[in-house]
């Protein structure tokens, strides 16, 4: 179900690792390339934790979507998303048509159709990956897993995310990031951004799986 999801995230931290490992151990040079490829790690390694988290709420969605499930069964949590375009128009329409909207939504309830979940649907505030954004998928799905497999692994995303936004927006530059780490160190780094992307890829496979979207009778 999820395997795909599972070798994706085998594959591309042994392709990081692999090329942390090719960047030489010169801790003494910091305006050596070697110091830039290493701010650079933080900027790869984002991007893929960022594109494995999406690829597994894709699949979620998917799941659930050939699922053939009656809203009326599922968790109200998951209304936040199933009703997202209904949601939308509320935001948007004129007070004019505000009660035709609110019927839609009414209609929908009692016609009680199957699920159907837009494929790009997404539910954070647009904002890069914190714990925070992990978190507000998990509640937009109803999913009562530990969003992180361990709690300090929130400073590690944190630094993730702060030394990839410093180097896309210019605030400092790769090597002046990069100097601060050693090659273990990073290393360390795909280890811990392997376990997070793996835990997350796990939590919604069981969720899945066990069907922890539906109420309980």
């Amino acid at each position: 179900m999820f395997d795909e999801n599972k070798n994706n995230i085998t594959r591309k931290f042994l392709e990081l690792k692999m090329w942390v490992n090719s960047i030489p151990e010169k801790q003494e040079c910091k305006d050596s390339f070697d110091s830039i490829n290493k701010g650079l790690f933080f900027v790869y390694a984002y991007g893929i934790y960022e594109g494995i988290v999406h690829d597994i709420i894709s699949e979620t969605i998917m799941e659930l979507n050939t699922a053939s499930i009656p809203i009326d069964k599922c968790i109200f949590e998951l209304y936040s998303i199933i009703f997202s375009p209904e949601y939308d128009s509320l935001r948007d329409v004129g007070i004019e048509h505000k009660w035709e909207k609110r019927w839609a939504i009414s209609s929908k309830m009692l016609g009680n159709s199957n699920v159907l979940i837009q494929g790009d649907m997404f539910p954070t505030d647009g904002k890069n990956l914190r714990y925070k954004q992990l978190e507000m998928i998990a509640k937009s799905f109803g999913l009562k897993s530990e969003v992180l497999p361990r709690v300090e692994l929130k400073g590690f995303l944190d630094e993730l995310v702060n030394n990839r936004n410093d180097i896309a927006h210019g605030n400092k530059l790769p090597k002046d990031v990069g100097g601060r780490y050693s090659r273990q160190e990073l290393l360390t780094r795909c280890e811990n951004m392997s376990e997070i992307c793996s835990h997350i890829c796990i939590s919604y496979e069981n969720y899945i799986i066990k069907k922890q979207y539906l109420r309980k009778s």
